[in-house]
This record gives C-alpha cells, structure tokens and sequence, in this order.
C-alpha cells in the first residue's frame, strides 16, 4: 500500500488540476484500485490456502474480507478531502465541501466491492484480470456517467444541492436496496 500511495499523488495532482469541479468522483478509484491490488496480491502469494487451513469458520474469513474494505475507503475520503483543502487553500475554489457527493461515491464502493469480491474469487486466477479490467471500466464509466444520471434524476440533483425531497419514501427504498445488495 505504500508503493501505491506514491502513485495516489500524481493522480490528485492531475486530477484536482484538469478538472477540479467533479473531485468527488475521484473518491472511488483508489478506493477501488486499492481493493484490486489486495485480492491480487493474495492470489499471487497464495493467501487463500494459507487461510483456509486457519481454525476459523469461513464466514469470519468473508467478514474479514468485507471489513478490510473500511480502510481503502478512508484513504481515498481523507485523500479527497487534502485535494479539496488544498484547492481551498490555493484559492482554486471557494465553495463548501459537497457532503452529499462525496457520500454517495464512498458509498458506491462497498456496493462495487459486494460485487467484485464473489466474482473475483469465484473465477480464481484464470479470470482476475478480465473481472479487473471490466470493474476499472465500470469505475472509469460511473464518473462520465453521473452527470447523466443527474440529468435523469433531476430529485436526485435537487438533493445533492439541498439535501431535500419531495418525499422521504425514495430515499428510503434507495437505502434498503443498498443495504440488501
């Protein structure tokens, strides 16, 4: 992880300069790579056999695996939050912290890992790199694609701007649906 944080600078650097206006959305692609190069380093040093022979029940060793998706997940909010400091501090912005933004990409990211985890292990490493390529494509896609879903969902745009609704009874089926996947 040190190794990658080296890389994590470049990015905000780039990233923050070309185009400063969607820096939420860079909260998930560390995150992510982050998740991509754990499971490939446990395949490449031959973790799982270790793991398995451990007198722990596998749904501990499931657990874990969701678990240690916390910490990829902060590094990329406390990352995106120096980025916003210090364009803040640069003057190359002066408006407050987008919250709403910034919580729904972070939280995009166990909802991508509860995908990507089964499938991953599931295909062994016969199929890693294509089920990496596709979910780096899929990472790649949702920043261009969110501006059309704002579009779609204009009750959505009004939220993230507001942070009210029409009715609470969208976000509510949004958040069990979340929550059961």
């Amino acid at each position: 992880i040190q190794k990658f944080l080296l890389l994590l600078i470049p990015y905000y650097l780039v990233m923050g300069y070309t185009n400063f206006d969607g820096y939420t959305l860079f909260a998930l692609f560390p995150a992510m790579i982050l998740l991509i190069n754990s499971c490939t380093l446990d395949v490449q040093q031959n973790n799982q056999k270790f793991l398995i022979s451990l007198p722990v029940p596998r749904q501990q060793l499931v657990l874990a695996k969701y678990l240690a998706i916390l910490p990829y997940g902060l590094v990329s909010l406390v990352c995106t939050l120096l980025l916003y400091l210090v364009a803040f501090l640069s003057g190359r912005t002066t408006g407050p912290l987008a919250w709403r933004e910034l919580a729904l990409c972070l939280a995009a990211f166990p909802l991508l890992a509860s995908f990507y985890l089964p499938l991953y292990y599931w295909l062994g490493r016969k199929g890693t790199q294509v089920v990496n390529f596709v979910f780096i494509m899929l990472i790649m896609l949702s920043i261009s694609a969110a501006s059309k879903l704002v579009e779609w969902l204009p009750g959505l745009s009004r939220w993230v701007s507001t942070g009210k609704t029409d009715s609470i009874l969208l976000p509510v089926i949004a958040g069990l649906g979340y929550v059961l996947v």
